[in-house]
């Protein structure tokens, strides 16, 4: 073919795309604007512009990769942990979704390579029409190794134990969705637990060297019936990779033990999460502050596996998973986050928090505090891996974790 007609052909091509971008109504911020650009890269692969983790992940994204190892029905796995500490586990499940969709019938476990074990079942509604979900379930747990350090912000790291928590929890909850960034939900329930010995063996066993007054819960089975509610505002862009705005969320929770134990009490739990874009979203600040308080009822104590912690690659990082450990707690965190290239956020933090009695008892107390640097390997929707190397007063520590921080 001569050249004339290829650039004839490519000057018409050239001039249908100036038609259709003129016929597409302008983004309404400069933010907006970079934000499409980011989207249609993802969309338009051109592989002379990409690198090669760009074209892998966005491989997964286009292929639908999660979507199809999660489909609506059927088998479908389970890979990661079960809870934090945990290590990675694999497992999996089987759904269902009868009454045109209305219904879902779900079943799973999992195991992990500490030999943490779980399953659940659950069946949930969704009324045609309601932005309401109902649904009701159990979720049976073995964690046998287990971490307790003591109680308070001055626990000493060679007073750690190990030790097990086995349970059972049965209930019914509603999740409601009012309007687009309005969420709430309630939730009543019968759970069962007990705390036994523990078996990691690097570690000496939980009643080895703590007794019922320094580590309440630790010999009698437990029985508890409670009841949560939870609202919030929820702005965030997109929830598995945030790069504006916010979530703030409270909820608050009545526990009351059963057959005589004595154990009463009420949770509160807030959230305040803010992202900030500088400039354009490939780039932000994003600010994190959580509370916790837990207060017993009358003369009522709290088993010491229902407390509050701080320290972990979701909390305080340059400290272990559940370093500190009491009724209440406070933890702040601040994370600037670039796009190195596309395909790969860069985050310098920096994190603090601690715990006590009472919120009151934190406030006048020094935190606890780390700082670090970290990988965000993602697409444009979600994080898919998350690497951070954090520093503090007890050392160094690497946390290689699925998903976002927050």
């Amino acid at each position: 073919m001569s050249r004339a007609p290829v650039a004839v052909l490519a000057a018409w091509l050239l001039s249908q795309a100036g038609a259709s971008a003129q016929s597409a109504p302008p983004p309404a911020t400069r933010a907006e604007a970079l934000e499409a650009q980011r989207a249609a890269r993802e969309l338009t692969p051109g592989v002379d512009r990409q690198t090669w983790l760009e074209r892998a992940l966005f491989f997964v994204e286009e292929k639908r990769v999660f979507q199809r190892l999660n489909p609506p029905e059927g088998f479908y796995p389970r890979f990661g942990s079960i809870v934090n500490g945990s290590g990675f586990g694999v497992g999996g499940g089987y759904r269902r979704r009868p009454a045109r969709g209305r219904v879902l019938l779900d079943a799973s476990g999992a195991w992990t390579l500490r030999d943490f074990r779980t399953a659940q079942g659950r069946v949930a509604l969704r009324p045609a029409g309601r932005p309401v979900e109902l649904s009701a379930g159990s979720v049976w747990y073995d964690y046998p190794q287990g971490v307790f350090i003591g109680l308070g912000p001055a626990s000493a790291r060679v007073d750690r134990v190990t030790y097990s928590l086995e349970g059972l929890d049965t209930y019914a909850q509603v999740q409601a969705q009012k309007a687009r960034r309005f969420v709430a939900s309630g939730r009543v329930g019968l759970h069962r637990m007990t705390a036994g010995p523990g078996t990691d063996a690097r570690f000496p066993s939980l009643e080895d060297r703590f007794t019922d007054v320094t580590a309440p819960g630790l010999r009698d089975p437990l029985t508890l019936t409670y009841a949560q509610a939870s609202a919030g505002v929820d702005t965030r862009d997109q929830p598995r990779n945030t790069r504006g705005g916010g979530l703030y969320h409270a909820s608050l929770g009545v526990f009351r033990g059963r057959n005589g134990d004595n154990v009463n009490f009420n949770r509160v739990d807030v959230t305040a999460l803010q992202v900030i874009p500088i400039f354009d979203k490939k780039r932000g600040v994003a600010l994190r502050a959580t509370a916790t308080r837990i207060d017993p009822v009358g003369q009522s104590r709290v088993p010491f596996f229902l407390m509050t912690t701080v320290g972990g690659g979701n909390s305080v990082r340059g400290f272990e998973e559940f370093r500190f450990r009491d009724a209440a707690a406070v933890t702040v965190n601040a994370e600037y986050r670039w796009e190195a290239f596309s395909g790969l956020d860069l985050a310098l933090f920096v994190d603090a928090g601690n715990v006590g009695p009472t919120w009151r008892s934190i406030m006048g107390a020094d935190l606890k505090t780390s700082w670090g640097g970290g990988f965000r390997f993602n697409t444009n929707r979600r994080v898919m891996l998350r690497i951070d190397l954090a520093s503090g007063s007890e050392g160094t520590r690497i946390w290689a974790r699925l998903g976002p921080v927050f």
